[in-house]
């Protein structure tokens, strides 16, 4: 059987042999040598009393209460003491190792964490700079074709190229949201010296029968011909007016036309030959007054309709009549910039004339220059300095609907 350390054990005076005390699971024994060599086992049942600790077995004397061991087995035990010793120092060096090693490879995962976000930082810093300096160079080198979309507005349509076919495109004005306008890149029509490059802010055609009157005016049927046209709103007002956007965009050049027919007896500037004291703001003509601005408005065009071309006075056109001097007064606030017609080529009559359009540039008779003067049907007007303003339409007449009146059924209007 194993035994786990000996010690030996002096008592003062009972026994005087050397024995060894032998401790074999939690028992304590006595062992005794015999003549064969061999040894023999005695459970301690006397007064040593056996007591352990740490796998270490002592038999104490109860009278002397000392204890000795063997060299053989202080040696044994001092072993045995010292691995114990030894194992417990080793844990605890082992766990504080281990716990070192998990301290240092955490701190060195959280040094690569840092580092890896670090990286990351500089990187997507880099790419996001790389990415605005591409952009940048991509803005500087965009090409004239890609303006007017909706993703790229251009200010204007002016600032298209006029390579570019005429149609709808995107433009944004300063911080205004895109909006889709008409561009019109061959507008020659129009005497301006320019090109294209040109904003429609007017399109009606009341021969299209999709098309109705824009708000202000109300619609105007005929059967015998069939005709749809946009008049004046029943009322005691001299003029009704209309307004067309210009979208915030900048312009110093207007050109456009305006198609009506004179009904009844239209009376040309005589409002004003009557009352001098009317300002652009007041009804001076009958007819269509275009302005911008407001208080006082700014004059663009006027379009002027006046009774006959028989007459030779303040109701009819200043170009009727060559051979006879005029004896109306044309409003100095205008200047030169209208066009002015009759439907009427013989003496007028209350009725309708819906065979010779306004300021068309056609029909004015044997006598009249008025399809000379300023070049009907387009007009071109170069304003003072540039604007943003929206353009007004006024349509109006001195007496009520029922007794005269200038229908329109054409009107269209670009800006540059």
């Amino acid at each position: 059987m194993e035994l786990n350390t000996a010690y030996k054990v002096a008592h003062s005076s009972k026994r005087r042999e050397t024995q060894a005390i032998a401790l074999q699971g939690n028992t304590a024994y006595n062992i005794y040598p015999t003549q064969d060599n061999g040894y023999t086992m005695v459970e301690n049942n006397e007064r040593e009393t056996f007591a352990s600790k740490n796998n270490t077995a002592y038999a104490i004397n109860r009278e002397v209460f000392t204890t000795e061991t063997n060299s053989t087995s202080d040696v044994l035990s001092n072993t045995n003491k010292k691995r114990q010793g030894c194992a417990k120092n080793g844990c605890t060096k082992k766990w504080f190792a281990i716990f070192t090693v998990l301290a240092i490879a955490f701190s060195s995962l959280l040094v690569a964490v840092a580092a890896l976000v670090y990286t990351n930082i500089v990187l997507k810093n880099q790419e996001d700079q790389s990415m605005t300096e591409q952009l940048n160079n991509q803005s500087s080198t965009i090409e004239p074709f890609n303006l007017g979309t909706i993703n790229n507005p251009a200010s204007s349509c002016s600032d298209i190229s006029q390579d570019r076919s005429s149609g709808e495109y995107w433009i944004s004005p300063d911080t205004s949201s895109p909006v889709q306008v008409y561009c019109d890149m061959n507008r020659t029509s129009c005497s301006c010296n320019t090109a294209g490059g040109w904003m429609r802010v007017a399109n009606l055609d009341m021969t299209d029968p999709n098309q109705n009157c824009p708000e202000g005016l109300r619609l105007v049927t005929r059967t015998e011909p069939p005709l749809r046209t946009c008049g004046r709103i029943e009322g005691p007002a001299r003029c009704v007016s209309t307004t067309y956007s210009t979208y915030e965009v900048e312009y110093s050049k207007v050109c456009g036309q305006i198609i009506g027919y004179q009904s009844s007896t239209s009376d040309a500037f005589d409002q004003f030959f009557k009352n001098r004291s009317l300002s652009i703001d007041d009804g001076y003509v009958d007819g269509v007054s275009l302005t911008h601005g407001q208080l006082p408005r700014q004059h663009i065009w006027t379009f002027v309709n006046a009774i006959d071309e028989i007459h030779s006075n303040e109701l009819v056109c200043p170009c009727t009549r060559p051979d006879l001097p005029y004896t109306g007064v044309v409003p100095p606030f205008i200047c030169q910039d209208y066009f002015c017609e009759t439907g009427s080529q013989q003496k007028h009559t209350f009725t309708f004339y819906p065979d010779d359009p306004l300021w068309d540039g056609q029909g004015c008779g044997g006598t009249s220059t008025c399809c000379e003067f300023n070049n009907p049907p387009w007009f071109c007007k170069q304003l003072p300095q540039p604007t943003t303003d929206d353009i007004e339409l006024r349509l109006c007449s001195d007496q009520s609907i029922y007794d005269e009146e200038t229908p329109i059924e054409i009107i269209e209007m670009y800006v540059h």
